[in-house]
């Protein structure tokens, strides 16, 4: 099978990035939350709403168009899995459904709208019309696996909350200059690759117990919202710092990894 190359030419060029995992932004409170795996597929759907009318001297019925739904964003067989790790993943869960839920006690009349996030990709703002799961393993009773489904349905920006609105206008500006040394929820992550992608290029440089645990993956790295990347054994234990992530550089001379 050809590809035909004058449609190829005319698509815009993409990076293929490893280790950016996806995330849910909850346009209320600014809340976080991370996929444990990344989706395996994402599934798309829109429909375009029409009501059926009688016309003469024909059995086809006229159509009247009455609107086009809201894009669907379906994301199945999520995969939950940590019983490997000694850990149940039952808060995962409960912060999902959170997003569902209101609570009028906290000032929140309806469920949160919010933004699906992966890498340089989004989807929202956008309500979770239906969650649904299968548990396959526990701990002590508590689910340390489970397979996950999670239906967004799109909404206009107009549709959001007051508190959400007024964070997208002036207020969402105001707030970002007096966060300004605070790291984006996207450099976050763009701090995190680059800090992967040190560690893996000057691996030899490396004291041989940290090298080893590059080589065999058994090991994390976290970002602070200030910019520092500490990284951390397979058991959460502290190894050291990598450096600072800040104005879209990593810069590792404030590191400790390695021996000056």
């Amino acid at each position: 099978m050809s590809i035909n190359t004058k449609v190829l030419d005319g698509l815009n060029p993409a990076e293929y990035i490893t280790d950016i995992f996806a995330y849910l932004v909850d346009e209320l409170g600014k809340e976080v939350f991370t996929f444990l795996y990344n989706p395996e597929e994402k599934s798309f759907s829109r429909s375009a709403k029409y009501s059926q009318g009688i016309t003469a001297l024909t059995s086809i019925p006229s159509q009247q168009y009455g609107y086009t739904s809201g894009l669907t964003l379906q994301l199945s067989n999520l995969l939950l899995e940590s019983h490997s790790e000694g850990k149940t993943c039952k808060l995962l869960l409960q912060k999902l459904q959170a997003l569902m839920v209101a609570d009028p006690s906290k000032g929140k009349y309806a469920p949160s709208p919010v933004t699906f996030k992966w890498g340089k990709d989004s989807f929202g703002p956008a309500v979770i019309t239906d969650i649904k799961w299968t548990e396959t393993a526990w701990l002590g009773g508590e689910v340390a696996e489970a397979r996950l489904d999670i239906a967004l349905l799109e909404i206009p920006p107009n549709q959001l909350p007051d508190k959400a609105k007024s964070e997208s206008t002036g207020d969402r500006l105001q707030s970002a200059l007096s966060k300004s040394t605070l790291l984006t929820d996207r450099q976050t992550q763009e701090g995190n690759i680059k800090a992967l992608a040190w560690l893996r290029t000057n691996v030899k440089k490396l004291p041989e117990y940290l090298s080893t645990l590059v080589k065999s993956n058994n090991y994390k790295v976290s970002v602070a919202k200030n910019g520092t990347i500490s990284m951390f054994d397979g058991k959460g234990k502290s190894l050291g710092t990598i450096g600072l992530y800040k104005n879209d550089k990593l810069d590792v001379s404030t590191g400790n990894l390695i021996k000056k």
